[in-house]
């Protein structure tokens, strides 16, 4: 662990698994906060939430990926084609889980699903993927948003947490307050540039943080691994 000095003291920074986006974030995500990762479809947020569990894994923290959308064998079989995150097996079944929860399941709603947050064993990392299919299991608008922030307090809990959150457009979430409620946004996008789509990545808010706001940066995702490029997108 990496600590910063803030105004509330030390803060014990938990390592993303970007080597340079730790850095530019002073040690990487503080602990016991919850972060906001939204994109559109193919812009890397599964893989960006699978690379951050596995640090952990890798370090014998205890982690768990929440799938809404994708089962885990769709989940293990993205991550073989990539180098760094293809022995995600050897970590199955010990310290990293991969829950999936279908929509088929008549039972879930909101409501339980906060409790079965609040029950899960204590763990170190924890990704929910994705905020948009929580939407599904919600009555109203309105205990959407009290359900969520529910969620939220109980994920603080954690060593750090990821929400997934798939955006069309600009939107930072799903124009429910997902944002304001969590603790950091962080914004994968494709940027047009020299007639070839660039994934970048955006970190719009970040508490007890020292960072550039708003700045993309090139995000690289090819059979190596998941890194930020050399230089900033401009």
């Amino acid at each position: 662990m990496v600590y910063l000095c803030s105004e509330v003291g030390k803060v014990t920074k938990v390592s993303t698994g970007i080597q340079k986006l730790d850095k530019l974030l002073g040690g990487g995500f503080p602990e016991k906060t919850v972060i906001l990762l939204s994109g559109g479809p193919g812009t890397g947020k599964t893989l960006f939430g699978m690379n951050f569990l596995l640090e952990g894994a890798r370090k014998g923290e205890r982690c768990c990926y929440v799938s809404l959308s994708e089962t885990r064998d769709e989940i293990v079989r993205a991550c073989r084609g990539i180098e760094k995150l293809k022995d995600v097996e050897k970590f199955l079944g010990k310290n990293l889980a991969i829950e999936y929860i279908g929509l088929s399941d008549s039972d879930v709603n909101l409501k339980m699903f906060v409790s079965l947050i609040r029950e899960y064993p204590k763990i170190d990392r924890i990704v929910i993927d994705n905020a948009n299919k929580l939407l599904m299991f919600a009555d109203t608008p309105r205990g959407y948003r009290i359900n969520f922030s529910q969620i939220i307090e109980c994920l603080k809990n954690t060593g750090c947490s990821l929400i997934i959150c798939e955006t069309d457009g600009e939107g930072m979430d799903c124009g429910n307050g997902e944002a304001y409620e969590c603790d950091g946004v962080v914004q994968l996008s494709f940027l047009e540039l020299e007639e070839k789509p660039m994934r970048s990545l955006t970190v719009h808010k970040l508490r007890y943080s020292s960072f550039e706001a708003k700045v993309p940066h090139e995000l690289v995702i090819d059979n190596s691994g998941i890194r930020l490029g050399e230089t900033k997108v401009i």
